[in-house]
């Protein structure tokens, strides 16, 4: 079973480094936050034979959604391989979704990212635990048009232990969830993370898991300062 591995990063210092890891790493793909200078990326990563997603969690103000959706389909133009919208919730701020009457621009905002994509890669990723943790989310208007769901399935980050900080274990549970939330089945490809936290041990444990549900697509949330080399050797060796 032939394997992708998408490598995430939120912001890069240096363009050739980040190539030059994200090489080392043995990826097939990379998911760069546009707010990054995405299309330049583009050309040196298709150069070396790596495709490029952007991801982005994009406001939840009409204006300031409609222009990162603008930004999306120039990328496409541009040869962008795909395009992750990451909905969440942050009271108080314009990008927070977990609210009531988001339904309409979250439609709008993915109809205009996925006739830009065609038939490439438009997913959506979130918390692992779906309408549980976000109810009042557009789920419905999110899931509608995407071709993956990618369910954050971290067991540590900055904030400490997620779950019971098992790979496995948090790795079944997003697919429940996101099941719950509406996502098909045959389409739910878990999230790993973040990996700044994670040891070789676990990394083999999340792609472990992954074979056993029979999903060959692995994701790497995210490329940053302190990820012990044993982290991206054992990446590579997937």
């Amino acid at each position: 079973m032939a394997i992708e591995k998408i490598l995430w990063v939120v912001n890069y210092d240096n363009l050739d480094e980040f190539v030059a890891t994200a090489t080392r790493a043995r990826v097939t793909g990379v998911a760069i936050r546009t707010d990054n200078d995405v299309a330049t990326a583009i050309e040196e990563f298709h150069d070396v034979g790596i495709q490029v997603y952007g991801w982005r969690w994009p406001s939840a103000k009409r204006d300031p959604a409609m222009k990162e959706a603008a930004k999306v389909v120039d990328l496409f133009a541009k040869g962008l391989d795909g395009y992750y919208v990451d909905p969440e919730r942050e009271p108080g701020k314009p990008y927070d979704w977990d609210r009531s009457g988001l339904d309409k621009l979250a439609k709008e905002f993915c109809e205009k990212v996925k006739e830009a994509a065609g038939d490439k890669v438009f997913g959506v990723t979130s918390h692992y635990r779906g309408k549980i943790i976000f109810p009042k989310l557009p789920w419905v208007a999110f899931f509608e048009r995407a071709t993956v769901f990618l369910p954050q399935a971290y067991w540590r980050t900055s904030g400490g232990v997620v779950g019971h900080g098992i790979p496995a274990d948090n790795y079944r549970v997003s697919l429940n969830f996101w099941k719950k939330s509406g996502a098909p089945a045959e389409r739910i490809v878990p999230m790993a993370g973040e990996i700044a936290y994670s040891t070789a041990a676990q990394i083999s444990e999340y792609a472990a898991e992954a074979s056993a549900q029979g999903i060959s697509q692995l994701h790497f949330y995210t490329a940053e300062d302190g990820v012990k080399d044993a982290v991206w050797d054992a990446i590579a060796k997937l």
